[in-house]
């Protein structure tokens, strides 16, 4: 089963995830949300693979060594040990918008426009944000 996980991004050097993700469901408002945020700004909820973060080699995107569970209740390093940052995540990274471009156009969503989810998944985007994360949307395809 495919899940979605908005994600925090507490650092980059090394890549850091934040631990307190937020798994997306159900799909249908997510797709709503997304649309939504897309007619703010097509980049403003990126989303990507999550096992394509991962590398086993520098010339390949995804690992068949190592397996990224984003369930997991702890902050996420890509520091080499087990986890290596792709070079096909980095490029993602280097697209994301700038925090403060992202946190205008978050809060410019319109709450009326949103549901109860969406509202909760908006004030934890807007959290993050405040506190100096990059937020991005991760796709963790099942097992």
């Amino acid at each position: 089963m495919t899940r979605y996980w908005l994600t925090p991004i507490v650092g980059y050097s090394p890549l850091v995830l934040g631990a307190d993700r937020l798994d997306c469901s159900p799909l249908a408002k997510l797709e709503a949300f997304r649309e939504l945020a897309n007619g703010r700004h097509p980049r403003l909820l990126s989303m990507f693979k999550a096992s394509l973060l991962l590398s086993d080699d520098e010339e390949i995107c995804g690992s068949e060594l190592v397996e990224l569970d984003l369930a997991r209740s702890d902050a996420i390093v890509f520091n080499g040990d087990p986890f290596h940052l792709s070079h096909c995540a980095e490029a993602f990274l280097d697209r994301l918008l700038k925090r403060k471009e992202a946190l205008e156009l978050v809060s410019s969503l319109n709450d009326s426009a949103l549901d109860a989810q969406h509202i909760i998944w908006k004030n934890q985007w807007l959290r993050w944000l405040e506190l100096g994360c990059d937020v991005i949307l991760l796709r963790e395809d099942g097992r």
